[in-house]
């Protein structure tokens, strides 16, 4: 009887601390249409020799610089949508179609969400490519192959991606500044649509536990 008690108290205490998705990475890169790399990159790391790309939430910078402040650590807390606008300083080539790799939960390694979008274009598909980017840059990862990632009982989903080149020069290559080439930057827009645990689901098991228990403590 005490250890159903205890064990009913611990599962409501837990849903509290129920972890949320976290987006802690992305990457742009140059594609073809079937979204395999042509090596131009781009990244949220900074510091390395990567140009870096930029995201911001409505008007707020989510990261600068080129140092640590230009990685990203977005926890998803509440369910509804979210809109990140992002900026990077252009290459030397003119591709047809960009790759967008996000990576949740602090894994550089495999994307949790891959896909494909036509450059001046907001038609995207998912990438399934086995030859995409790392957080590193390093073209060696599979695509995630999928729009959709789950985390427990945290789904995100990519509901809308559009790129284009046609940005002003509102970034630089290592700067969340104005660069010093001048042009056009690239710009685009992801946009997330998270869900997360319906509390009725936890509320309607604890009742069930609890009346289990009284029922036990009647016998």
């Amino acid at each position: 009887m005490r250890s159903l008690v205890l064990a009913i108290c611990a599962m409501f205490a837990s849903f509290g601390s129920v972890s949320a998705a976290t987006l802690t990475g992305a990457t742009l890169f140059a594609s073809n249409s079937q979204g395999l790399t042509n090596l131009e990159v781009w990244n949220t790391v900074g510091g390395d020799l990567i140009f870096n790309l930029y995201l911001r939430e409505g008007a707020t910078a989510i990261n600068t610089g080129n140092g640590a402040g230009a990685s990203i650590n977005i926890p998803l807390l509440a369910a509804g949508t979210y809109t990140f606008n992002y900026r990077a300083q252009p290459g030397l080539q003119t591709p047809t179609h960009f790759g967008l790799n996000l990576f949740f939960g602090g894994d550089g390694n495999n994307p949790g969400i891959s896909a494909v979008v036509g450059s001046n274009s907001p038609s995207f598909a998912p990438n399934s490519s086995l030859f995409t980017h790392r957080l590193d840059g390093l073209p060696i990862a599979p695509g995630a192959g999928t729009l959709l990632y789950t985390e427990g009982d945290y789904r995100v989903t990519l509901t809308a991606l559009s790129h284009e080149r046609a940005g002003g020069n509102t970034v630089g290559g290592y700067t969340s500044a104005p660069g010093l080439i001048g042009g056009n930057d690239y710009r685009g827009s992801f946009t997330l649509q998270v869900e997360t645990p319906e509390p009725s689901t936890y509320l309607m098991l604890g009742m069930g536990l609890a009346g289990l228990a009284a029922l036990r403590r009647r016998r």
